[in-house]
């Protein structure tokens, strides 16, 4: 079990960092193409898409994925399921795009909006094919459905910004991506839906399905009602800013999400009467996301401010602040996105909407009346929240699985003190004398890198062995 999880973590990762570092990477260059009000227009046009996402399938394929079978009945009702929910979808949409935009006070996201809803028509056509590779845990397979639409996507976004089309570059590179997706997803599965799915195919998974819809649901206005009001109190460049920053502060969080969201639910899927493993697993795993995303965000805190206007140009200068603030809500973040995918494992589904819906009640009100007093005040707002409700839901995971909260919060700690001391330093060795600021980066990062491993290596053995094993581990070295 320990080996294929491992290997899933390896080519899981080299799927996440190919979209998540092959993204970023195009970002950055179009950033020095594309105006702020170009991504501004797509966040706003993104907030509306995002939130249709969340009833793409009704949670049919991570149901599909935990089910201990899957047999043919159940694969053709997700397929014929999850088509006709994406073609409702698309006719809302383009329906509903003048509305959208009314809300948005932006015309000029109706013709953005009806050219995205064609992911809808696209996506559900692969929500089998994915589940089942999930399910048989052929991550190496799902690195290949990754590796193409990870980088066209950005290549093709280039080509057409160069060419001065402007938001349109994102928007037909989105397209492409999607459709990319589907199509090798096709290549890579034999199954083929034959016939129409026999009656009461849909009631095994009907209940699983609802919980992981309301919980989507509950997770978009967390996550999107913040650059929803950043959109409509506080135009399309400031949410471009806004957007950029999360974009970047958040690059560990989601990287990190995405590959335990693959690995954790179709692994521990197997063993969900086995809760000793899992309480390991939780404890191991918390661990293991600190000792990786903290140093990420306390690297961003103390060097966002020569880094930023450095690597996409000084007009991004506002984005410097929120990378700042918010990095510390990519770590909080983070440290969250090891319990899901081990709920919906052990079947326990409600858990997380229910959390989710508290949150959400808090996060919603302060969210819009922040982005009414300013930029500032929202990234302030998401920060405080983040830091009020992640050590709730931490606890929460501890209780259900009846971990150690020393186990928890001790690795946490260490990892973040290590993290803050190997900053001071690193900012401390780039102030010396009057370099520039890449020469002084070029100082600085090695620095501070390798003071955050001696450090963490000195003052706690049981990271510096989980590291190596992670490290090991992910190289094919075990």
């Amino acid at each position: 079990m320990a080996g294929s999880i491992t290997a899933g973590a390896r080519w899981a990762l080299l799927a996440g960092l190919v979209a998540r570092l092959g993204g970023p990477a195009f970002l950055v260059i179009l950033a020095h193409i594309l105006a702020p009000e170009d991504f501004g227009l797509m966040a706003v046009a993104m907030v509306v898409i995002a939130f249709v996402t969340l009833f793409q399938d009704l949670g049919l394929k991570p149901a599909l994925v935990q089910r201990a079978d899957a047999p043919e009945g159940l694969c053709l009702a997700v397929f014929w399921g999850s088509a006709a929910i994406g073609l409702t979808w698309f006719a809302v949409v383009w329906l509903t795009a003048p509305w959208a935009a009314a809300v948005f006070q932006n015309p000029d996201v109706v013709p953005i909006l009806r050219a995205l809803s064609a992911v809808f028509l696209v996506a559900p056509l692969g929500t089998v094919p994915e589940a089942l590779l999930l399910r048989e845990m052929d991550f190496r397979g799902l690195f290949a459905v990754e590796l193409v639409p990870g980088l066209v996507p950005g290549a093709v976004a280039l080509t057409l910004g160069l060419m001065g089309l402007g938001v349109w570059a994102l928007v037909w590179g989105t397209l492409t991506g999607g459709a990319l997706r589907t199509l090798v997803l096709w290549r890579m599965v034999a199954w083929r839906p034959r016939g129409m799915p026999p009656a009461g195919a849909w009631r095994g998974l009907s209940r699983f399905g609802g919980w992981v819809s309301l919980e989507s649901l509950l997770g978009w206005a967390i996550t999107y009602v913040d650059q929803a009001a950043a959109g409509r109190f506080l135009g399309t460049a400031a949410l471009g800013y806004y957007r950029m920053g999360i974009s970047l502060a958040l690059f560990p969080a989601t990287g990190v999400a995405d590959v335990l969201r693959r690995i954790l639910l179709p692994a521990y899927s197997r063993h969900q009467d086995d809760p000793e493993r899992i309480r390991v697993a939780f404890e191991r795993c918390v661990h293991m996301v600190a000792l990786v995303t903290v140093p990420f965000g306390a690297a961003a805190v103390a060097f966002a401010d020569p880094l930023v206007p450095l690597v996409l140009g000084a007009r991004w200068a506002p984005v410097v602040p929120v990378v700042q603030f918010l990095a510390v809500n990519g770590v909080l973040a983070a440290l969250v996105t090891v319990a899901p995918p081990l709920y919906k494992a052990m079947g326990r589904v409600e858990i997380m909407p229910k959390f989710f819906l508290a949150r959400a009640a808090v996060s919603v009100p302060v969210y819009w009346f922040a982005a009414q007093r300013g930029l500032g005040e929202l990234v302030a707002a998401k920060l405080l929240l983040a830091c009020l409700f992640v050590p709730a839901n931490l606890l929460i995971g501890v209780r259900v699985f009846g971990a150690s909260v020393r186990r928890v919060l001790v690795p946490v700690a260490t990892a973040a003190a290590a993290a803050a001391a190997a900053a001071l330093l690193g900012r401390a060795a780039a102030s010396l004398g009057t370099m520039p600021p890449i020469a002084a980066m070029a100082v600085a990062l090695p620095v501070f890198g390798a003071t955050y491993l001696a450090l963490l290596g000195g003052f706690s053995p049981d990271s510096r062995r989980e590291l190596g094993w992670l490290t090991r581990s992910l190289v094919g070295l075990r």
